[in-house]
């Protein structure tokens, strides 16, 4: 590639001439990548109820700590879903659903539990 200004050869890959540091490659306006496009929309980084009810719920699955984990990652999964249904760009329905799911499993499962060791505690 021969510069356009002093007319010197440079290889095809040089940014600048090596004679006068004339640009060759003039590169165009600058790429700005936004957190949504860098995970691929994955992360529901604007629909925070969705993501803490993703985090709650799978936290729910620790005995115990379950309980009031569980409970937290069912309302925050209803008002997850509901923020991207009314608002479709936020997106996290599956984060949001995840913890409805397991907050709703695990919570009664941990309270079914608890309540079945105090009554045959009682039996002894």
């Amino acid at each position: 590639m021969y510069c356009p200004k002093c007319g010197t050869e440079n290889h095809d890959n040089n940014f600048k001439c090596t004679w006068c540091q004339e640009i060759l490659h003039p590169s165009g306006p600058p790429v700005v990548i936004t957190s949504d496009e860098t995970l691929g929309g994955m992360f529901p980084s604007k629909n925070g109820p969705a993501l803490a009810a993703y985090y709650l719920g799978i936290f729910s699955l620790i005995p115990f700590l379950g309980i009031p984990l569980g409970i937290a990652a069912f309302i925050l999964g209803i008002k997850g879903v509901r923020k991207a249904r009314e608002h479709p760009e936020v997106k996290g329905k599956v984060h949001a659903w995840v913890g409805i799911i397991t907050g709703g499993l695990f919570s009664p499962l941990y309270l079914i539990l608890i309540a079945l060791m105090v009554y045959f505690a009682g039996r002894r």
